[in-house]
C-alpha cells in the first residue's frame, strides 16, 4: 500500500476532503459543515478531527501512510501559509497551515488560495488536463479566481494574484 495524501477545501458553509493516492487518484471524499461562530475558530480542530476518524476507518496511519495534506482557504494566502484575511470564515492574522500540521501530528501541510489551487489541480488531473496556461472562476459561498501560467500559479504581491471576487 502506497503513500496517500489529504486535500482539504475550506468552503463558507462546508469543508470537503478526500483522500487520495500520491497520482492524483481519489480513494474516499467527504465534508462537513463550517463552524464559523467565534470567527472560525472550530474549523480547523473539525478538519483534524474527521481527517482523523476518516484515516482511522479506512485502517490507514497517520504518521506513516500519510504524505501529507493540501489546504484551501477563501482568501489570500502568504508563501509561509498565513493568511491575513478571510472574510468567509472570520479568519484574521492565522496560520491554518501551521495549525492544521500541529493538530495533525504535525504531518506537512501546505495552503493556498482555494481557487488557485483548484485552477492547479484542474491542470493537473480536469478538465483543463496537460494545460501549462489557465485561467478559472470559482463560485461557492464567495466568487474566486485562479490563474496559472506556465504551470505555476500567480499568487500576485500580496497573495491576491487571481482574486477576482474580493478586493
Amino acid at each position: 500500500m502506497g503513500m496517500k495524501c489529504i486535500g482539504v477545501d475550506v468552503g463558507g458553509t462546508s469543508v470537503k476532503m478526500g483522500i487520495f493516492e500520491t497520482t492524483g487518484e481519489l480513494l474516499d471524499k467527504w465534508e462537513v459543515k463550517t463552524r464559523k461562530e467565534e470567527n472560525g475558530k472550530y474549523i480547523l480542530p473539525d478538519v483534524a478531527a474527521s481527517i482523523r476518524e476518516k484515516v482511522s476507518a479506512m485502517g490507514l496511519d497517520l504518521k506513516t501512510d500519510i504524505a501529507g495534506a493540501g489546504l484551501g482557504v477563501p482568501g489570500p494566502v502568504m508563501p509561509d501559509g498565513s493568511v491575513e484575511v478571510c472574510v468567509n470564515l472570520g479568519w484574521k492574522n492565522v496560520n491554518p497551515q501551521k495549525e492544521l500540521s500541529a493538530l495533525l501530528d504535525g504531518i506537512p501541510v501546505k495552503s493556498g488560495n482555494d481557487a488557485n489551487v483548484a485552477a492547479l489541480g484542474e491542470a493537473w488531473k480536469g478538465a483543463a488536463a496537460g494545460s501549462s496556461d489557465v485561467i478559472m472562476v470559482t463560485l461557492g459561498t464567495g466568487v474566486g479566481g485562479g490563474i496559472i501560467v506556465d504551470g505555476k500559479i500567480v499568487t500576485g504581491h500580496h497573495g491576491a494574484g487571481g482574486e477576482i471576487g474580493h478586493a
